[in-house]
Order: C-alpha cells, then structure tokens, then sequence
C-alpha cells in the first residue's frame, strides 16, 4: 500500500542549520488526509526531492515483524500532470469523507427541549 504526500519540509545533512549524525535524509509531509508525518526519502531519489513535491511513501508492512508495521518510506517523486492528477483525486475522496462523516454527526445528535 502507498499514501501521496506532499512535501513541506526537507531534512538533508547538507541544508544549513541541519546537524546530523548519518547520511540519511528525511522529508516532511501533509498527506492527502491531512496528517503530517516525516519519513525516511529512498538514498535514490534522496539528492531529488525538493519542498512542494507529490511523493509516495510506501505503507506495506515490513518483513519478518511479529506486529505489522509500515515501512515509512518515501520511494517515489510525482510531478508534473500525474502529480497534480494523484494529488487532486486523493483529496477529493478526503473531503467528500469529511463532509459525510459531518452530516453523519448532526443527524446522531439529539436536542431535548
């Protein structure tokens, strides 16, 4: 399983004001259902990334755990139409959520007058 994210944040050892003990570089993010989480970005794509970017961070558990747990891990940088498309679907399926889940909670609250 893979969430798009977008890119709010950075992390590189080489960006000035960032102390780090290792390579590794981490991005943060606003995922399409609002949460914002930081990840470790793939070496591959890590000298790419850039603020604003469509990301996917890939979501499938890792191997060999007892309990499932998601890798966490930016593996792919969208951009351009298919950013834009992935980005736009994502979020269109969140607010229509949103607004269902709303109209389901004034329905459940009872007034006694």
């Amino acid at each position: 399983m893979y969430h798009p994210g977008k890119v709010i944040a950075v992390l590189s050892p080489k960006e000035k004001g960032v102390l780090s003990s290792d390579s590794s570089v981490q991005a943060t993010m606003k995922m399409w259902d609002d949460n914002v989480l930081t990840m470790a970005v793939e070496p591959k794509i890590a000298p790419k990334i850039r603020v604003g970017d469509i990301v996917l961070a890939d979501y499938r558990p890792e191997k060999g755990m007892s309990v499932p747990v998601p890798r966490n891990t930016i593996v792919k940088i969208l951009r351009g139409n298919s950013a834009d498309k992935m980005w736009a679907t994502y979020r269109e399926v969140h607010e229509k959520r949103k607004g269902h889940e709303k109209r389901e909670k004034e329905a459940q609250q009872s007034y006694i007058g």
